[in-house]
């Protein structure tokens, strides 16, 4: 009998979150016994040295945040039956994504807990996964600029969501910039982005190594490895 599965996702902003819901659910559509949920934050922050008290945190993001998380999921879903995860998603930005690995692994032992964490992180941002899938980003934006789009090479670190605005935005990211009177508007262009072409992504056809490495993770937690 095949026993249920759990995974909690922890991400760094609601963009993301929207992204990792449309490629959850399409995961998902085949496994009647997996479940999941996701927790967006506010950004990525740093590693704290310590865990935290609650009424320490000051922040919202999702590192500073992580420890105490991991430690409360660990606590409530011990006794949960069947498999669980958590699955850390995070952009490296334009940090060394071997140190930044290396950093959340050493978190994770300090905290001497036992449930199964994989850490996935977006070289360079998670717009990556969707300049990953150019039929799906072309059926969203169909004026989009191909010959932009043609030149991305996957998983690069040019400034990703930069590249992705001069790839669907009219005028590109300058015209983006000047439209924008805060980062609120353009988080809500990440956000658009996110849903218009994360409906349509291949989730088993994408170019993007970090996304194919998420997908790979599930798997193997899944017992999927076809």
């Amino acid at each position: 009998m095949e026993e249920y599965k759990y995974i909690q996702i922890l991400i760094e902003d609601p963009s993301g979150e929207i992204l990792v819901e449309h490629i959850m659910g399409k995961y998902v559509i085949d496994k009647k016994k997996t479940i999941y949920n996701i927790r967006s934050f506010r950004g990525l922050g740093k590693i704290p040295l310590k865990a935290k008290k609650m009424s320490e945190i000051k922040s919202k993001n999702l590192l500073e945040n992580l420890p105490r998380h991991l430690r409360g999921m660990n606590a409530s879903l011990k006794d949960m039956p069947g498999k669980k995860a958590v699955f850390v998603i995070l952009d490296n930005d334009d940090e060394d994504c071997a140190k930044l690995k290396n950093a959340l692994i050493q978190m994770y032992e300090r905290l001497e807990i036992s449930i199964q964490v994989f850490f996935c992180i977006a070289i360079e941002e998670m717009e990556a996964w969707l300049l990953g899938d150019k039929e799906a980003l072309l059926k969203a934006y169909p004026n989009a600029k191909q010959q932009v789009l043609e030149k991305y090479v996957p998983d690069s670190i040019v400034g990703t969501w930069e590249r992705l605005a001069d790839i669907v935005y009219k005028g590109g990211v300058q015209a983006l910039r000047k439209s924008a009177s805060s980062y609120y508007e353009i988080g809500n262009f990440k956000c658009e982005c996110a849903r218009n072409i994360g409906t349509l992504l291949d989730i088993r056809n994408n170019i993007s190594p970090s996304f194919n490495y998420f997908i790979g993770k599930l798997d193997s937690f899944c017992g999927d490895n076809t």
